[in-house]
């Protein structure tokens, strides 16, 4: 069996976890919702603006008052929902990264 075919089983595997099932989930559900989700794709372009034109200690200075603009908008239920099922989906990933370097450095 090759490399290739065992990567989609690997993918199949994360599609069926609750992490990937519930950030999915709520994906969709922001999604549905227009307004959110262009003022989503708002902050992460003038994040990302941030990041690539000011250097670190100046960025981190913008990105604190950006994350201040719109803490409103990040209690609302469906983003804040999306952001938390992301960041567990991360977090999940981040896990199977370092099991994966753990077993390839044995």
């Amino acid at each position: 069996m090759d490399i290739n075919h065992k990567a989609k089983e690997f993918a199949s595997y994360v599609k069926n976890t609750k992490e990937f099932k519930a950030m999915n989930k709520s994906k969709a559900d922001l999604d549905k919702n227009r307004s959110l989700k262009k003022k989503l794709d708002s902050y992460i372009n003038k994040k990302n603006s941030i990041y690539s034109n000011y250097r670190m200690e100046d960025a981190s200075i913008k990105m604190n008052q950006l994350n201040q603009e719109y803490s409103d908008f990040f209690n609302s239920p469906i983003v804040s929902n999306y952001m938390q099922s992301t960041k567990q989906f991360n977090s999940m990933m981040e896990q199977l990264y370092k099991t994966i370097e753990k077993e390839l450095l044995r």
